[in-house]
């Protein structure tokens, strides 16, 4: 194949693969399943990524060609042939599950099989003698020059036999595998040999802490790119968001959306796509990595890593051992990945680079959701939807499809996204509604009667009422390459002069394409201007943003969402806020034990009960008004568990409303009263009545839409628990 170049971009760009440094350094380009099946669709062409791998490989002589020559393999076995009888005394030492050709077969008629067996079958047989003059040689007192290998085999490691040099572990000659001044690669050695462990490690050393340090440099040098691999390992992310590499500041995607573009034949040129496209400015941020050891929790990270490494079943074969210093940077990375995953959806960016605390992670940069929330009323119009409900869910999320400009509900590849929760919802409402029919086949992927609308969750949006829809090449991840001083790196420091601390730092954002496009002779605020359409709901509300220390006018510019006290150096009285959007819901969280902010009942602060103290825990809730006031809407203590609130029944009620609670308590009566139903029940939910009087105590009789043990007069105090199974509300407990 001619250009192969020509792919190069492609590879780094949809893969991260570096393929002009595999090529220059005649390493072997391999491709995941996965990845050949979009290189083939790519391409236009099944098969295509085979070719070009195999094309890759031959030219730069990694692919082994499939006919040997006769005459060489010939040669090759007369060499053997004509060895003494040593070689076969040192055969019958092989050791088990090695997986040894009977070598004296194998050479006595290498013409009866196929060429590339053969010679495979005599490298094989070179290796293996190489091996018995090697330990020929140590039985008679010669030295042992470092290029020859000991064989160790681990007893618990099925197959697998590793060659380490005199030198250095797995016999690569790499600085951050010698044996000298590093411990942990003797206990290595030791670890895969099945060998009682004798090498230890001091780690509160400065020698062993620099040493590491330079290991983690020299393994950056030498393999940047699968460093750079380990650090997004384990980055989740949601369905159909692209990872961007190499972005070092802030980025534009040029993606074009042009809605339609084709018609049916005339005979005048009649452009219909009257579009100009707004693309996004994305900005990748610093993130950075600051760690405290203890100097025997290196050790015990050590000891993982040897249990680990000897539990692998490495063999020589394998292109990449597994290194001390590439073992302790993945489960740094592994950490931060759980914590960037939150962040891609959930994060708030909040510049504060001259603080004294630590910042939450949270802070990060701004994930999807406040990029969608701060462009939503600016960039996009919200549909005026109000919150979903499970009785309602699944004619709200047809109306939001219904309510798309035609010309965007007919294209192809949408994603309609939303919690699991409420996907779960929809498809109970589904069944519920279309269960019954001949034609039902059960929970669905897309939206009914918008085939080209998939249904996508994000485990980021759990507990949120926000659902959007855009297009499934519009969200990305942006990245960059760290560089050597960058990366992670080990220094003696802390309260205890045994601890060590680890930083570094890498860098990460969520990007989205577009929100808008701006389309001629519409209306400003047409719904035909918009790529992301989404529902009015709140949104975020319970991730913060700090509040600078001893501040009485807080910004809300940032995030509606703020977190006050922990910085304060002294009490603080809050008399107002700025920068707020009148409608907005305005939360307080208190986060100080000592030196706490006051939020003071004042003429821009109306609050019901006085002044509010923000101690740790408690949450103000207010409502942004008109002409800079705000009131309040509710205050309470997070995480304390709350109250259920009971309906009270109108005296006399015969039922029950589903939509007000699920809790009900019945009035005094003036006659006699039985309940008969709970109107806009959920099947599946749970309903308890309870007793408020013993005047003409309200009764459930076992009959209709109750199934019971036995009819019950609610007197006071009584109470009946009942949960709507297929149609009636069955018993669940009473008291």
């Amino acid at each position: 194949m001619k250009n192969l170049k020509v792919f190069f971009p492609f590879l780094m760009a949809f893969f991260n693969i570096d393929a002009k440094t595999l090529m220059d350094n005649k390493e072997k380009l391999e491709l995941s399943d996965e990845q050949k099946a979009e290189f083939d669709a790519k391409a236009g062409k099944e098969g295509f990524s085979e070719k070009y791998l195999k094309d890759f490989n031959t030219e730069i002589g990694a692919e082994e060609e499939q006919e040997e020559d006769d005459a060489e393999i010939q040669a090759l076995a007369a060499k053997y042939m004509s060895e003494d009888s040593d070689g076969g005394e040192g055969e019958e030492e092989e050791e088990e599950g090695a997986g040894a050709p009977d070598e004296s077969k194998s050479a006595k008629a290498p013409a009866k099989t196929a060429g590339g067996q053969s010679k495979k079958l005599l490298t094989t047989m070179d290796s293996r003698i190489k091996k018995l003059e090697a330990e020929k040689k140590m039985l008679a007192g010669i030295p042992e020059g470092d290029e020859s290998v000991e064989t160790i085999k681990a007893s618990h490691m099925k197959n697998a036999n590793i060659r380490h040099s005199k030198t250095h572990l797995f016999a690569q000659d790499h600085s951050y595998n010698a044996f000298e001044g590093r411990p942990w690669n003797e206990a290595a050695r030791q670890a895969l040999g099945g060998h009682q462990i004798t090498a230890e490690t001091n780690w509160t050393e400065t020698a062993n802490i620099d040493k590491l340090n330079s290991d983690i440099q020299a393994y950056f040098r030498k393999e940047d790119q699968r460093i750079h691999d380990t650090m997004l390992d384990g980055l989740e992310m949601k369905k159909y968001v692209e990872l961007i590499s190499g972005v070092s500041d802030e980025y534009i995607h040029t993606q074009i959306v042009t809605g339609e573009i084709t018609q049916s034949l005339k005979s005048k040129f009649l452009p219909k796509n009257k579009v100009k496209f707004v693309a996004e400015k994305g900005k990748v941020r610093d993130i950075q990595i600051d760690m405290l050891f203890k100097g025997y929790q290196l050790k015990k990270l050590e000891k993982s890593y040897l249990k680990h490494i000897a539990s692998l079943g490495i063999t020589d074969s394998d292109p990449h051992k597994m290194t001390y210093v590439y073992y302790v940077v993945g489960k740094i990375m592994e950490r931060a990945r759980k914590e960037d995953k939150i962040v891609m959806g959930r994060g708030v960016y909040f510049k504060d680079e001259e603080r004294d605390t630590p910042a939450s992670f949270m802070n990060n940069f701004s994930g999807f959701l406040k990029l969608y929330l701060d462009a939503r009323g600016v960039k996009f119009r919200p549909f005026k939807m109000g919150k979903p409900t499970k009785l309602n869910v699944h004619d709200y999320v047809k109306k939001m499809c219904e309510n798309l400009p035609y010309d965007v509900s007919i294209l192809p590849d949408l994603q309609f996204v939303l919690s699991p929760s409420w996907k779960r919802a929809y498809n109970d409402s589904r069944r519920t509604i279309y269960g019954g029919n001949t034609d039902y086949k059960g929970d669905t992927d897309t939206v009914d009667d918008f085939s080209n609308i998939e249904l996508v969750t994000y485990d980021q949006m759990e507990g949120e009422d926000f659902m959007y829809i855009t297009t499934k090449d519009n969200e990305y991840a942006l990245t960059d390459k760290p560089d050597e001083d960058g990366f992670i790196q080990f220094r003696k420091g802390g309260s205890d002069p045994r601890d060590i601390q680890a930083y570094g730092d890498y860098k990460l954002s969520a990007y989205v394409a577009m929100f808008g496009r701006k389309q001629y002779d519409l209306p400003e605020n047409s719904y035909e201007n918009q790529l992301v359409f989404s529902n009015d709901v709140e949104l975020l509300t319970n991730t913060y943003v700090p509040v600078p220390a001893n501040e009485s006018v807080p910004s809300l510019a940032d995030h509606q969402s703020i977190v006050v006290g922990a910085n304060n150096t002294e009490a603080t009285d809050i008399t107002n806020f700025a920068d707020a959007t009148p409608g907005e819901r305005i939360y307080i969280l208190g986060n100080a034990d000592n030196l706490k902010s006051t939020v003071k009942n004042n003429a821009n602060i109306i609050l019901e009960a006085g002044d509010f103290v923000a101690s740790n825990g408690s949450l103000l809730v207010l409502q942004a008004l008109d002409g800079g006031k705000f009131i309040e809407i509710e205050r309470k203590m997070v995480g304390a568990e709350e109250e259920e609130q009971q309906v009270v029944l109108a005296a006399n009620a015969t039922t029950a409303n589903a939509e007000e609670g699920n809790s009900f308590v019945t009035s005094a009566n003036t006659q006699a009263t039985a309940l008969t139903t709970i109107e806009g029940a959920v099947p599946g939910e749970r309903y308890t009545i309870t007793g408020g009087s013993n005047d003409n105590a309200t009764t459930i009789a076992n009959g209709g839409n109750f199934f019971l043990s036995a009819d019950i007069a609610l007197t006071t105090g009584k109470f009946l628990t009942v949960e709507l199974i297929g149609g009636k509300f069955r018993e669940i407990a009473r008291g």
